[in-house]
């Protein structure tokens, strides 16, 4: 299988996203935990503020840093917009994936379907990724079906 980037999944490029103020910071935890309410989902707060929700425990290897995962995945906006969808299973380098992937799926097994949100900080930041605005708040539902 051939590496595959989809276009808003460049998420090999590290934002320099800056500081965020306390305000703009309790606007993005407004917006998150009123999503959360809306949808009823149980969700955990990390102390970098990624929320997440293991829909799926897999039953494979851990994952590491280091792998290229075999993944599906859905990537919305806060908004419910679809910025990106996998078609089939891609091959993503864990290395090379913005701070909220590598923070939710290290440690997680092969197998896991995860659900969780990014606030901009962990994701792009203040710079816009093509479909994805500066400042957004992004929503990821991955599914890790192998690591190469």
């Amino acid at each position: 299988m051939k590496f595959i980037f989809p276009f808003s999944v460049l998420l090999f490029v590290f934002s320099s996203c800056g500081s965020y103020t306390d305000s703009e910071k309790s606007q993005v935890e407004l917006q998150i935990q009123g999503l959360i309410k809306k949808k009823g989902w149980k969700m955990e707060k990390s102390e970098s503020g990624v929320y997440e929700q293991l829909v799926e425990e897999g039953k494979g290897n851990e994952i590491h840093l280091r792998d290229i995962l075999v993944v599906s995945y859905t990537g919305y906006l806060i908004n419910g917009t679809v910025f990106d969808k996998t078609k089939k299973p891609i091959e993503l380098d864990m290395t090379a994936v913005i701070a909220g992937w590598k923070e939710v799926l290290v440690g997680k097994k092969v197998g896991s379907k995860v659900r969780f949100i990014c606030p901009p900080h962990m994701a792009y930041g203040r710079n816009s990724k093509g479909p994805i605005p500066e400042n957004s708040i992004l929503i990821f539902e991955v599914f890790v079906e192998g690591t190469k």
